[in-house]
């Protein structure tokens, strides 16, 4: 029985022995972890600034890319209302007056197109398309409000750039019928009007005359 004791007594506890292996541990870590990272965790911080600064770099890039596609976007759409406007076919752009005075119901009396004739000064656009300009004759029979929709029609929102150089208007005194399609009310105006329609006839190029250098 007293064997047994002496046997008993000598068996170290688990939990030196634990204790034990952390301080080896802790003894091991300190001089090939810690240390090296202490001595090196400026450096680290400096190189993490740095990448933190290229991200935020690359990031702007992004978002400068992104604005100035954004102003492409917008210019393209500045440049599609342009040629909207001033490259058109004549035809079409006549055509379209002729469709908005039949939606407005205007009472078109008279439509005479005159021949295309260049611009005096000769001028050309930058692809190198010639200026034009077609006299347009127009008279009929409307009200106010109608005929102020069709003028603003023609100087705001039609196919080509109109120029209105002569306008005149009076007003009926009774009822009239015009024709078998005009029917006239006392008060509706009878109006004539010249109006220029100019345009680039993208059909034709020519040169444009050069500068002469300064001596």
């Amino acid at each position: 029985m007293a064997a047994n004791n002496n046997n008993n007594s000598k068996k170290i506890p688990g939990a030196a022995v634990a204790l034990a292996l952390v301080i080896v541990a802790v003894a091991v870590f300190i001089p090939t972890v810690y240390s090296p990272y202490k001595r090196k965790k400026p450096e680290m911080d400096e190189k993490h600034q740095e990448v933190l600064a290229e991200i935020q770099m690359y990031e702007d890039a992004i978002a400068d890319q992104k604005n100035i596609q954004s102003d492409i976007d917008t210019l393209e759409g500045q440049w599609a209302d342009f040629q909207k406007e001033m490259f058109v076919d004549a035809d079409a752009s006549l055509k379209d007056i002729n469709d908005k005075v039949k939606e407005l119901k205007f009472g078109l009396s008279n439509f005479q197109r005159g021949t295309p004739t260049p611009d005096e000064d000769g001028a050309v656009s930058f692809t190198g398309s010639p200026l034009y300009y077609v006299q347009l004759s127009i008279s009929g029979y409307t009200d106010r409000d109608t005929l102020l929709d069709l003028l603003k029609f023609i100087e705001e929102e039609s196919l080509g750039h109109y120029y209105v150089k002569s306008f005149a208007a009076s007003t009926m005194q009774e009822d009239q019928k015009v024709s078998d399609e005009i029917q006239v009310k006392e008060g509706d105006l009878q109006v004539y009007m010249n109006v220029y329609l100019y345009y680039y006839d993208q059909t034709q190029v020519v040169e444009a005359p050069a500068e002469e250098s300064a001596e």
